[in-house]
């Protein structure tokens, strides 16, 4: 079983833009964790569940600081 996603299909490139564009406007529109939305839609994708949850919680990463960013920012 592959843990990768193919990218030479144009399919798959834009359901990861897609992904990654809504997946982050719900998760910061509602306050939820990405990982509850990034998860299912990479098992989707095809990914095995272990690389799934490492990417997923690679991913919140990066929308946890951008948000503490924006805290500060905004007193």
């Amino acid at each position: 079983m592959a843990s990768d996603i193919i990218l030479t299909n144009s399919s798959n490139v834009q359901c990861i833009v897609m992904l990654g564009f809504f997946g982050g406007l719900i998760a910061g529109a509602l306050g939820l964790g990405g990982g509850v939305i990034f998860n299912p839609m990479l098992l989707m994708l095809g990914l095995p569940p272990l690389v799934s949850s490492a990417s997923g919680l690679f991913l919140v990463t990066f929308s946890k600081v951008a948000t503490s960013v924006i805290y500060l920012v905004n007193g």
